[in-house]
C-alpha cells in the first residue's frame, strides 16, 4: 500500500497522460475540468499496477497505517473471520527472468526454485503466476487468519479447489472469483444446461457454510464436514475439492512459509 508521496507522483503521471503538465494550481484547475468518463477510462482492479493510478493509499488522515501494522498493534476489529483463496488464484508477475523472479527470496531462493518449479521447467509465465498468486492472494489470506487467531478471535481458512465439471478441460485449478457462484448458490445461472449434480452439491455445501458463518460467526452445522478453527501450528483449512469439502493440512505450507519470509523482510 503506497503512502502519500507515491500517490502524488501517480497523480502527476496521470495528469501528463491526459495532456496536463505541472503540479501547480493551474494544473489542478485543468484536472478539475476533466469529465468523469475521461478520468475513469476503463479503470479496474488491474489499474492498481499501472503508474498512473495509486490504488488504496496511506494518506495519514483517513488511512493512517498498513493492515499489517494495524494487526500487529491489535487494532483489528474483534470479530470472527473467514478468509481463503482459490487453487489457481490471480497473480501478476513482472519478472523478466527466473533469477529476477526468485531474487526476493534471498538466501532461500534455491529452496523456492525447488518448491515452485520442481520439474525445472523454466516456464517463467507459469511459475511467475504461481509465485505472484501466493504473494497476492494465498499467503495474505493465511496472514489474516493467523493475525486474528493471535488476537484471540476465531478464524477459518479455506482453499477453493473445485472446478465445475464442464470447465475441467480448460482450467487446471479454480481461477480467481470462480467460487462466487458456489458461495451464493447461483451455479444454475452461471453454468445453465452444463450444470451437474456434483456442481450443485458443492454449491449447496459452500452456501450453507457461508450462511452459517454470516449468522453465527461459525460456519459449521449438521450434515457438513467439520471446519476447524485455524491454528497456526497446524495450518488446517477446509479445501473445497472435487470430492467435496475436506478439512486437511495446507499442502502449500512450505511455499507459503517462504512467501511469508519475503513479506516480513519488506516490513523490517
Amino acid at each position: 500500500m503506497p503512502r502519500l508521496p507515491a500517490a502524488e507522483q501517480a497523480g502527476i503521471l496521470f495528469a501528463k497522460s491526459v495532456g496536463i503538465d505541472g503540479s501547480d494550481s493551474a494544473a489542478l484547475a485543468e484536472l478539475l475540468k476533466l469529465p468523469a468518463e475521461k478520468i475513469v477510462n476503463g479503470l479496474n482492479m488491474a489499474s492498481m499496477f499501472t503508474p498512473t493510478y495509486s490504488g488504496p493509499l496511506i494518506d495519514g488522515k483517513v488511512v493512517v497505517e498498513t493492515p499489517q501494522e494495524a494487526f500487529a498493534a491489535g487494532r483489528a476489529a474483534k470479530m470472527p473471520l473467514m478468509a481463503g483463496a482459490n487453487s489457481s488464484d490471480i497473480g501478476f508477475s513482472f519478472a523478466k527472468s527466473m533469477d529476477e523472479l526468485f531474487a526476493p527470496f534471498g538466501s532461500n531462493r534455491e529452496k523456492a526454485k525447488g518448491i515452485y518449479d520442481p520439474q525445472k521447467s523454466g516456464d517463467l509465465k507459469a511459475v511467475g503466476m504461481l509465485v505472484a498468486s501466493d504473494q497476492m492472494m494465498v499467503e495474505p489470506a493465511r496472514f489474516l487468519v493467523t493475525s486474528m487467531t493471535a488476537a484471540g478471535q476465531p478464524a477459518y481458512e479455506y482453499r477453493f479447489s473445485y472446478v465445475a465439471e464442464s470447465m475441467r478441460k480448460e482450467w487446471q485449478g479454480a481461477p480467481h472469483a470462480t467460487e462466487i457462484p458456489f458461495v451464493f448458490d447461483t451455479v444454475k445461472a452461471r453454468y445453465e444446461e452444463k450444470l451437474t449434480a456434483q456442481d450443485e452439491a458443492i454449491a449447496q455445501a459452500a452456501n450453507a457454510y457461508w450462511v452459517a458463518f454470516a449468522k453465527t460467526g461459525d460456519p459449521n452445522g449438521k450434515g457438513r464436514a467439520r471446519w476447524p478453527e485455524y491454528k497456526p501450528g497446524k495450518d488446517i483449512l477446509l479445501n473445497f475439492t472435487d470430492k467435496g469439502p475436506v478439512a486437511e493440512p495446507d499442502a502449500w505450507k512450505a511455499r507459503l512459509d517462504l512467501t511469508q519470509k519475503v513479506a516480513e523482510s519488506k516490513h523490517d
